[in-house]
């Protein structure tokens, strides 16, 4: 079952299903993961309830008493578990998730809870081999629990069998993406550390505080790099101005924190949509700074598309409000006597196009 140490949620700007946004969990990839482990067939969603009527209600207690009794016995885990918290509360925290187990498993609340699971085993300490070791154990249980009756219906039985592989492979796929990801980002941090105060304050001074990409100053100096090369290889260049739609009504109606959540998710939806490579600074408020380098102004076009519905693809959910947001973009290619400032009025007469023609669209210069 993995520990399940990382189960409850925050409320309010918590439940903005951050995890799912760095991961790149909209509608579409939930789908894929779901037909990746076989869950993709609607009439599936019913399975859950049946194994939480059928299987785990009726067992929970149980369930949990075999579980810890097929741990106890591992080197760490009590030493892990004192770390964490008394065992009624540790119990608890497990009865609650293995009572959401399959229910809802196409939702992004469901699978933003998963990946929370594997990026907090990465944060207290727990090695991934016990919590992936732990899920056979839990598939185990949950069949040798299924009641007596439903496996005399041969049919009802390997369902319920199926279902309890699929859904407890999603869930393990979840965390271990989720626990990579943090052990990654925390190898990341260390080297940063090991290379030392001065590119520990390098970093502060090129990046934004908020949204976590490249600040006004590093992408003015990005792209006067970035001239000059494209000058000497003869190789096309592109920038895109992009500005969040009404946004000054985000603030005014949800407040500033509601609306520094909105700016992280979009800038976080923004790298997902553009291509490896391309650089995106924050140029201020609201407004930001791609630069494409090897791009023509049709490729151009092409990516700030991808931006602009990556970018309103799903509302972004905050203190039970639902609030749409969207981009406007205008896209312009560099000439032989650009100069940064040309270049980017260029680019931002062609935002303003893209505003004036009624928001969330694309227009390029001229």
């Amino acid at each position: 079952m993995a520990l399940m140490l990382g189960w409850q949620l925050k409320d309010g700007l918590g439940m903005a299903f951050e995890l799912c946004e760095s991961r790149g969990f909209d509608r579409e990839a939930i789908a894929q993961r779901l037909s990746l482990v076989g869950l993709a067939r609607p009439e599936l969603r019913a399975q859950g309830e049946a194994l939480q009527d059928r299987v785990i209600r009726p067992n929970c207690d149980a369930i949990l008493d075999s579980f810890y009794s097929s741990l106890v016995g591992i080197e760490g885990f009590s030493k892990i578990v004192g770390e964490f918290s008394d065992a009624d509360r540790l119990r608890k925290t497990q009865s609650r998730y293995l009572q959401s187990l399959g229910v809802g498993f196409d939702q992004r609340q469901y699978f933003e809870e998963r990946l929370r699971i594997g990026s907090v085993h990465n944060r207290i300490g727990v090695p991934q081999s016990l919590y992936q070791c732990s899920f056979q154990t839990l598939q185990f249980l949950l069949i040798r629990h299924i009641p007596r009756h439903l496996q005399c219906d041969r049919s009802a039985f390997e369902n319920m069998i199926e279902f309890i592989l699929k859904i407890t492979a999603l869930d393990m796929s979840l965390a271990v993406e989720s626990y990579c990801a943090a052990k990654m980002f925390g190898l990341e941090e260390s080297l940063k550390i090991v290379r030392g105060e001065r590119e520990r304050l390098h970093h502060l001074s090129v990046t934004d505080w908020l949204t976590d990409l490249h600040n006004h100053s590093f992408s003015r100096q990005y792209l006067t790099e970035s001239l000059d090369r494209a000058r000497r290889e003869e190789s096309p260049l592109c920038v895109i101005m992009a500005d969040l739609d009404h946004f000054k009504k985000i603030n005014d109606v949800h407040g500033h924190l509601v609306g520094d959540q909105v700016l992280r998710i979009a800038a976080a939806r923004m790298i997902s949509g553009a291509r490896t490579g391309d650089e995106i600074g924050r140029y201020g408020g609201e407004e930001f700074l791609f630069i494409l380098r090897n791009t023509d102004i049709a490729e151009g076009q092409n990516v700030a598309e991808r931006v602009r519905l990556r970018v309103n693809s799903d509302s972004v959910r905050s203190k039970n409000t639902e609030i749409n947001v969207s981009l406007s973009l205008g896209v312009a290619q560099a000439r032989a006597a650009d100069n940064v400032d040309t270049l980017i009025d260029r680019a931002d007469a062609a935002l303003y196009a893209a505003k004036l023609a009624g928001r969330d669209c694309v227009r390029l210069e001229g």
